[in-house]
């Protein structure tokens, strides 16, 4: 570990995650002024990364923005913050930005007041990035020289007189006392590999150019209905002329005439849960079951300190949500929602979360949260495609229902919430010690996937628009969940045939888009740094630990672990990328809470630079 602070660090990847480094820098070295050079390398804008400027307003952020900043604030961090900054909301007000009428165009000047709780287009955060970049760059002190290669780095080297050295596509080095790399999602940069037949879109990313293959008319499969799935109909309907018109009657699709026929599919046959509105004052409550000091003692019982995430956590996350559930009940009763939470924090104290939930389904009867992390349909035998259809849209109906009351309000939707309002607990269950291999390859494999479906949904927007497109018929469901799809031998048609319906269905389509993105481990992306990097052993990932789990392995500071299983003192990862050594890695902070991204980029500034960035609380 270096003990001193060094003339030079490098910044590989210049998107939010290497801004939010830059940042820390900034406003240490503006409380500190010290000599430093920082080089950034990437050849994206600055700030921007992989959320591009050019894509359609019908192509939204799942974030709401008003939870979404690039500016630290005193909750966020633990160091100085000199550099005060608006919000995306804030930023879009500033400029007079306004929502239009279809709930998705944005216009200076045209339509309604954004509002904290919009989902604005993927666009103007690329924007805002950016500026936001250069207003941050534009505080730094003088003793901060900040220097852009515009270019990619292809290695990273142990240099001399402990150093690293960055090796850059053009064939120039950079001498550095340390190194970050933050190239987020790394693998989404490079051309997808050519897919077996043409009609076959394997990454369906950049829209609406991805899809420009499939034509009005034709049948297409997508398979998935998550985030991407969302994107996908989306372009196929909104971006190809057709309209969601809303009266008094409910929500109706206009179609252009340009749309092919659809069929939506997944595995699980269950499709995501939307994201629920906010109401105003709704109270964020410290957890009373799934609390870190509980997840210390069960700790300190362990020969290892590592846990078993079924038997040692599941059941207080489970009974976390169950609580959130009985809180809103309560609330109701009360009309005061912050009397409800200090009433069963008291009661929690005195008799523990057990008793305290027994009292509580005695009162207001069955939690249905019970199970709901654990649902599966594919050993479910359907009668048919009607009875399937019939369920699947009662389903998103009573989703959207919950959504539409909002957090604060909706029982369920609130003890959902508690996956996202205490990622930081599930966090310090991943973080070293950590948990065994087993539980490893379970909570990034069947837990991480199941929170995405159920708290990191479309807007609920996503969810009435489906609704209307599959009664408009542009959208017809598969056959089920499970479904096999069977690619043709020739050019004939793909099939799509049910496995959990009583009387089998089988469909068929021209093309079929895989509508979900996952990155493959980086020792499977040859030709990336991160690939390099991993293939010359200065880093290993988690594979070592007999997991399906591709993340790399770092330390709590972010050092990457090499193949000897040695930290390396002065090459840190941060990002997505290290998803497995941490959890939930791919987010822009939000402002007025405590920001894992900032202060995983202070701890490993700290480690780095130990005389430089001091913590302040």
């Amino acid at each position: 570990m270096v003990s001193h602070i060094p003339l030079s660090v490098a910044l590989v990847g210049a998107g939010s995650r290497g801004l939010g480094v830059f940042e820390r820098l900034v406003a240490h070295c503006l409380e500190r002024p010290t000599p430093l050079t920082v080089h950034l390398i990437d050849p994206q804008p600055f700030g921007a990364g992989f959320h591009l400027s050019d894509q359609p307003d019908h192509l939204l952020l799942n974030t709401v923005c008003g939870q979404l900043s690039a500016f630290a604030d005193a909750r966020m961090v633990d160091g100085p913050v000199p550099v005060l900054g608006p919000s995306l909301h804030e930023w879009c007000r500033r400029r007079d930005l306004r929502l239009a009428d279809d709930g998705y165009t944005v216009r200076a000047g045209e339509g309604r007041e954004i509002q904290p709780n919009d989902f604005l287009p993927r666009r103007l955060l690329s924007e805002y990035l950016a500026w936001a970049a250069e207003e941050i760059t534009g505080a730094a002190p003088e003793s901060l020289t900040l220097i852009r290669h515009r270019t990619t780095a292809v290695d990273v080297l142990p240099g001399g007189s402990g150093t690293e050295t960055v090796v850059l596509a053009d064939g120039s080095r950079i001498e550095a006392d340390a190194v970050f790399v933050t190239v987020g999602h790394h693998s989404l940069y490079l051309p997808a590999a050519p897919a077996p037949d043409p009609r076959l879109v394997t990454r369906p990313y950049p829209l609406p150019t991805a899809l420009d293959g499939i034509g009005p008319g034709e049948r297409v499969a997508v398979l998935g209905m998550g985030l991407t799935a969302m994107d996908v109909l989306a372009t196929l309907t909104l971006g190809r002329g057709g309209k969601h018109l809303t009266d008094a009657a409910g929500m109706r699709y206009l179609p252009s005439g340009r749309e092919p026929s659809i069929v939506l599919t997944n595995r699980s046959g269950m499709p995501s849960r939307s994201r629920p509105g906010l109401r105003q004052g709704r109270v964020r409550f410290a957890p009373l079951a799934l609390t870190t000091e509980r997840l210390d003692e069960i700790r300190a019982g362990t020969p290892d300190g590592r846990l078993d995430f079924t038997r040692d956590v599941l059941p207080l996350i489970e009974a976390e949500m169950a609580l959130a559930y009985y809180r809103t009940l309560l609330a109701r009763e009360y009309g005061d929602a912050t009397g409800a939470g200090l009433e069963l924090a008291r009661r929690c104290a005195r008799g523990g979360h057990e008793t305290l939930l027994g009292e509580l389904r005695a009162r207001f009867g069955r939690c249905p949260v019970a199970g709901i992390l654990s649902a599966d349909l594919t050993d479910r035998q359907w009668t048919g495609y009607d009875a399937y259809r019939d369920w699947f849209t009662a389903e998103v109906g009573a989703d959207l229902a919950e959504a539409r009351e909002g957090l604060g309000a909706a029982p369920l939707k609130e003890a959902l919430e508690v996956l996202r309002d205490h990622r930081d607990v599930l966090r310090a269950v991943i973080d070293p010690p950590g948990v065994d291999d087993a539980s490893l390859a379970t909570f990034f494999g069947e837990f991480a996937p199941t929170v995405n479906r159920l708290v990191i949904g479309p807007q609920l927007d996503r969810s009435a628009e489906l609704l209307s497109l599959i009664d408009a018929g542009i959208v017809r469901l598969g056959p089920g969940p499970r479904p096999k799809v069977v690619a043709p031998a020739g050019q004939g048609p793909w099939r799509l045939e049910s496995t959990c319906l009583a009387r089998p269905l089988r469909m068929e389509v021209d093309h079929v888009v895989q509508a979900h993105v996952s990155e493959p481990g980086a020792d499977r992306v040859a030709g990336s740094l991160l690939g390099t990097l991993v293939a010359a052993g200065r880093v290993r990932t988690l594979a070592h630990r007999g997991t399906a789990v591709q993340g790399l392995d770092v330390t709590r500071q972010g050092q990457g672990v090499d193949r000897t299983g040695t930290p390396q003192p002065r090459l840190f990862f941060l990002g997505p990328h290290t998803e497995g050594s941490s959890y939930y890695n791919h987010y822009v902070p939000s402002p007025g809470v405590p920001s894992r991204a900032l202060l995983d980029a202070e701890l490993a500034l700290r480690t780095a630079l130990p005389s430089l960035i001091t913590r302040k609380r």
